[in-house]
């Protein structure tokens, strides 16, 4: 939400009021719905280094992507570059916590931060904000999804449940 005063207006309500829905999806369906959570598969010995890989991997993918961009783009072109690293950092976890979400949420973050960086670098720097904001909802509207329905999501042999 933060990035939503770089949209043209009506966006920045716009974005308001979506988020302001999400958000309440999201609280209803993760806290708000009493369910059994069923049995939980362990996660395995290396899962606590997986999320600590992951963590500094995104923080070194933010900081190169600062690196990289030109010192005249780097603030308006940053929304999308963190987008892109909190994505990526999400993929690994889909196997090391067997939560299919997570890779769901790392291809959606990472292919809508891509898709602001080139557009903000090619055509409007608002798309990199843009980006940003839209990926913000659709996080929250993601997580909601899996709370109602976690089985949605292919299993790790390629089929549904």
């Amino acid at each position: 939400m933060v990035n939503r005063g770089a949209l043209p207006e009506p966006w920045p309500t716009v974005a308001l009021c979506a988020w302001v829905v999400a958000l309440l999806a999201y609280v209803f369906l993760v806290f708000g719905r009493p369910r059994a959570l069923g049995e939980m598969d362990e996660v395995g010995p290396r899962s606590g280094l997986v999320y600590l890989g992951s963590v500094v991997g995104m923080l070194v993918t933010i900081r190169l992507g600062y690196v990289l961009l030109p010192d005249s783009r780097v603030e308006d072109l940053r929304p999308a570059v963190i987008v892109i690293a909190v994505g990526l950092h999400f993929l690994p976890f889909s196997a090391a916590f067997h939560t299919p979400m997570f890779m769901r949420l790392g291809v959606m973050m990472t292919a809508l931060g891509a898709a602001g960086l080139g557009l903000g670098w090619t055509w409007d720097e608002r798309a990199a904000a843009a980006s940003a904001v839209v990926t913000g909802v659709l996080m929250l509207v993601a997580i909601a999804g899996d709370a109602v329905d976690p089985d949605l999501a292919p299993t790790s042999a390629g089929t549904h449940p």
